[in-house]
């Protein structure tokens, strides 16, 4: 019985060390990623530069991920997250403050304010990331559609508050100004590069196209 007990403890510490070797890997990789990402930009970056980098084969590296745009999904998306997080937490104190058609209003713009923020911190890669975004089937599409879902979940329940309160012209769908809201932003990110704007200001060109499409809708 001791024996049994023995050979089960020494497999689950295999298999534990296992574990733990393969996740440093995986965060070693990210890391390279990140790090040539933030040097070099997405474009310039192989995944052989990565796997020297992290310390491991090109083929040690494809067990993690499956291409490079995937590495990207590592690096951008997981940040992303954290900042459609933020934003999500930041409107949560905000609703409870709102009052007036002005607040509703300034909460749709601190939301692409923030975002146009998050841009500017990493243009180049951040523009990268919603490129292929659009790519179908993959997963980083998978991921880039549900976090532009979330921000236009959120722009269109700020909008439904809005009009409960009596602030919002009766007639407009919520759902669709958020989907031109959040289309607009990408829209802007996406032409920064080719018309050579800068990364810096995309929050001024971004506010001017909001603010014909938002403003009018309340009653201010």
């Amino acid at each position: 019985m001791k024996t049994t007990t023995s050979e089960t403890t020494a497999s689950g510490a295999h298999v534990g060390l296992r574990e733990k070797a393969r996740l440093e890997r995986y965060r070693n990789i990210r890391a390279a990623a990140e790090q040539l990402f933030n040097q070099r930009g997405y474009e310039q970056t192989t995944t052989k530069e990565v796997a020297e980098l992290a310390g491991v084969g090109e083929a040690t590296l494809f067990r993690y991920v499956s291409n490079k745009h995937e590495l990207l999904l590592l690096v951008i998306g997981e940040r992303m997250d954290m900042a459609i997080e933020a934003i999500e937490d930041a409107d949560k104190e905000k609703a409870a403050h709102t009052s007036t058609a002005w607040d509703y209003v300034e909460r749709i713009y601190a939301i692409f304010r923030a975002r146009a923020q998050f841009y500017s911190t990493d243009p180049e890669n951040v523009t990268s990331y919603l490129h292929y975004g659009f790519k179908a089937g993959s997963q980083l599409g998978a991921q880039s559609i549900a976090q532009g879902d979330r921000i236009i979940a959120l722009t269109s329940s700020i909008l439904d508050s809005a009009r409960d309160a009596g602030h919002l012209t009766a007639h407009v769908d919520s759902a669709i100004v958020a989907q031109n809201c959040n289309g607009t932003y990408i829209h802007e990110v996406l032409r920064t590069p080719v018309r050579a704007f800068r990364p810096e200001d995309l929050w001024e060109r971004l506010h001017e196209r909001l603010r014909v499409q938002v403003e009018p809708l309340f009653q201010l």
